[in-house]
C-alpha cells in the first residue's frame, strides 16, 4: 500500500507537468520564415521544384501579382486544399493550419 502510494504522489506531479509543457508548446507559433525553408523554399524559390510545378517564384513580383488579391485568407485555403501540382497543404502534413497562414504571409511580405 505504501509502496502505490508512493508511486502516485511521484507520478501524479510528473504527468501534470507533462500535461502544462505539452499545452504549452503546441502554442508556439512557428514563424512563416521557418514553415517556408522547410517546406515551401524548394518550389517557391525558382530552383528545381518550382520549374517543375509552375510555383510562384517568393523573388519574383510577376509571379505574385495576380494571387496578391486574393489575400492570406484566400492564399492560405488554395494552400490548404491544394491547386494545380501542389498537393493539399503544400505537401506539409506536418503544418498546423496556423503554420500554413504563416508561411503564406511571409511568401506575401516577400514577394512585394
Amino acid at each position: 500500500m505504501r509502496s502505490t502510494l508512493l508511486v502516485l504522489v511521484t507520478l501524479i506531479p510528473l504527468a501534470m507537468a507533462a500535461i502544462v509543457l505539452a499545452d504549452g508548446h503546441a502554442e508556439e507559433a512557428t514563424s512563416g520564415q521557418a514553415v517556408f525553408e522547410t517546406s515551401c523554399a524548394n518550389c517557391h524559390t525558382g530552383g528545381f521544384g518550382g520549374f517543375f510545378t509552375g510555383a510562384p517564384d517568393i523573388d519574383d513580383k510577376d509571379d505574385w501579382e495576380s494571387l496578391t488579391p486574393k489575400g492570406v485568407d484566400g492564399l492560405t485555403a488554395t494552400t490548404i486544399a491544394g491547386i494545380g501540382k501542389m498537393e493539399p497543404r503544400g505537401a506539409c502534413a506536418n503544418c498546423s493550419d496556423a503554420d500554413i497562414r504563416a508561411a503564406v504571409e511571409y511568401m506575401l511580405k516577400k514577394s512585394q
